[in-house]
């Protein structure tokens, strides 16, 4: 069963793909649309960061490309491994090419002392990339990186919150601050206020121009989960879109070590048997 996030009117636990948003929230409530405190922001803020996926899930997506002009692309597909160990929010993501052919494997550990990201390509031994050029695509004629899905900004230690205001529904928005030299240079983000899940993200460069902005779409119900179901990344200087939807997920999944080591990233990681179309 999928849904609008304009409708969306009970509990649920959203994944991103990051993703911040494959965790069920534990953040503090307070009255709809009064301005928080500096101090309440991080304490909201704080709450956000700790919550913890309630099980591992894997998740089976396609990324459709759709250039402000002419025809959309073929889709790109892959597959998603989410899991949380301790204070680590871990993420494997596997992509196809257009030709059915493995493009790209990542991994990423977020965490409060840090992000670190990991990718191979087309079967290439692993290699960690440098934390001033993270916006990688995914695959040949794509937008969307593994930061992207990774969302590191939630964790970036300057991060003020600016206001509480309704959008579709009720948000904390908040401004994350990169280190000197590194790109994107500033994020703003909303996270929602009943459910403590991250809806949107737009980067800024170092001259304060808006360069993308990632959008949360609509949610489905799997095994009475509420996850992403879709989530859209717009080039703000091109205006192309990529349109990533979540086709198939297996909850509840308790998935090998290795599956989050860089050295295995150079083959393909098992799949659980369990999946469900959403």
């Amino acid at each position: 069963m999928r849904t609008r996030l304009l409708s969306l009117s009970v509990r649920w636990v959203a994944c991103l793909i990051a993703l911040s948003c494959l965790a069920q929230s534990r953040v503090p409530s307070a009255p709809a649309l009064d301005q928080l405190t500096p101090e309440q922001g991080q304490a909201f803020l704080a709450g956000f960061r700790a919550a913890r996926l309630t099980s591992a899930l894997c998740l089976r997506f396609e990324i459709i490309h759709k250039p402000r002009k002419g025809y959309s692309l073929a889709a790109v597909k892959g597959t998603l491994w989410a899991a949380s160990r301790g204070s680590d929010q871990l993420l494997r993501g596997e992509i196809k090419d257009a030709q059915g052919q493995p493009a790209l494997a990542f991994i990423t550990v977020k965490s409060t002392q840090g992000s670190r990201v990991w990718v191979s390509r087309r079967g290439a031994p692993a290699q960690e990339l440098d934390s001033k050029t993270p916006l990688i695509p995914l695959a040949e004629g794509l937008i969307l990186t593994p930061f992207d899905l990774q969302l590191p900004f939630t964790h970036w230690p300057a991060t003020a919150y600016l206001t509480t205001e309704k959008r579709r529904r009720p948000v904390h928005t908040f401004d994350a601050l990169n280190l000197v030299g590194h790109e994107p240079a500033k994020v703003h983000y909303a996270i929602d206020h009943v459910y403590g899940v991250l809806i949107q993200a737009t980067c800024f460069d170092a001259n304060g121009i808006k360069t993308r902005t990632l959008q949360v779409e609509e949610f489905s119900k799997v095994d009475e989960q509420w996850m992403l179901a879709a989530c859209s990344l717009l080039d703000e200087t091109t205006r192309d879109a990529d349109l990533l939807r979540i086709t198939e997920a297996a909850v509840g999944e308790h998935f090998a070590p290795q599956t989050f080591e860089p050295a295995t990233l150079a083959q393909p990681a098992s799949h659980p048997a369990n999946f469900k179309k959403l």
